[in-house]
C-alpha cells in the first residue's frame, strides 16, 4: 500500500499507522501535525458544470435522494451544498416576522400558557 508522499497540512512525511476509518480503509496519522489521512485518498471534486447541473435539478424540484441517484453525488454532498446555497442568499430575502403579533396568535399562546400552568398546579398540588 503506497502512503501519500508528504501531508497535505505540514508537508511532512513521517507517518504511522492510526486505525481504520469506518469505511475501513487503512488510517494514518502524521507525526508532526496530527492530521489523520487515508493512503490513496479519491479524487470527489465536483466539477463546475456538474454544480450547476444539480441547481437546475433542485430548481425542478426533484427529491433529494433522486438527485443523488442521477449525479452521483452523496446525500451529505448535496445537503452541504444547500447550506452553502442558503448562506449565500442576502439576508433581506429571508421572512421578517411582523413587529406586532396578531390577537390569534396571543390568544392561542396564552392557552397554551395556562393549560400547562395548570398542569403543574394539579402536580404539585398532588403531592
Amino acid at each position: 500500500m503506497v502512503v501519500r508522499d508528504t501531508c497535505p497540512a505540514c508537508s511532512s512525511n513521517r507517518y504511522k499507522k492510526n486505525g481504520h476509518t469506518r469505511h475501513g480503509k487503512q488510517n494514518h496519522q502524521c507525526t508532526t501535525c496530527g492530521r489523520q489521512l487515508t493512503a490513496h485518498p479519491l479524487d470527489r471534486r465536483i466539477a463546475p458544470e456538474q454544480r450547476l447541473r444539480i441547481e437546475q435539478l433542485l430548481r425542478e424540484r426533484l427529491s433529494l435522494r433522486g438527485i443523488c441517484r442521477a449525479v452521483g453525488v452523496s446525500l451529505t454532498w448535496l445537503l452541504h451544498f444547500l447550506v452553502e446555497g442558503f448562506t449565500a442568499c442576502p439576508d433581506d430575502l429571508h421572512v421578517q416576522l411582523p413587529a406586532q403579533p396578531r390577537e390569534i396568535v396571543m390568544s392561542r399562546l396564552e392557552a397554551e400558557a395556562d393549560e400547562r400552568w395548570s398542569f403543574v398546579v394539579r402536580r404539585v398540588g398532588a403531592m
